[in-house]
């Protein structure tokens, strides 16, 4: 009896750090993208002084209207408070907008939690995970995950029975 039990627990932890690596990728892809445009910040800046020194003040507003359009796209879709949270939930909104699966969210959760940061790393991306798979069963038009999450005492909770879900 006690070698399943080891043998469930091992297979429960290599489970948690597959997601955990999953997770990390996605985010750290994400970072990757904001690195990527701060870099180029430079090039930018000296662009815009070009147009300003030779007067052109319509190629200024046309560049900066497409700047403003990058930078809308790299921004957070939402912040709960909790940089985890944020972490998570805006690599699986970033995820399943590619998928053109559309996401409602509103989420607001303190920067402490009781729960430990592995776990809910885990349990909000394999729910995410879950809803992106099952919307895209769906005729695309159709495809929509509402995440709605908020604190009550200590507890995690969402006005729906499901936190993530796939309009059906």
């Amino acid at each position: 009896m006690e070698f399943g039990w080891k043998r469930l627990n091992r297979q429960i932890d290599e489970y948690q750090s597959e997601l955990v690596q999953t997770h990390y990728a996605e985010v750290e892809n994400m970072y990757r993208q904001m690195r990527g445009w701060r870099h180029d910040y430079r090039n930018h800046i000296q662009t815009m002084k070009a147009y300003a020194a030779k007067g052109d003040l319509e190629a200024l507003r046309r560049y900066l209207d497409e700047l403003d359009d990058d930078l809308t796209t790299l921004d957070m879709v939402i912040k709960t408070g909790n940089p985890m949270t944020d972490a998570i939930l805006n690599s699986k909104i970033s995820l399943a907008r590619s998928k053109q699966v559309q996401v409602v969210a509103d989420a607001h959760i303190p920067v402490k939690l009781r729960l430990p940061e592995l776990d809910l790393c885990c349990i909000l991306g394999n729910l995410f995970d879950n809803a992106i798979e099952a919307s895209l069963q769906l005729p695309e038009p159709e495809r929509l995950i509402r995440v709605y999450m908020e604190m009550k005492g200590s507890s995690c909770i969402s006005p729906s029975p499901i936190l993530l879900r796939a309009k059906s």
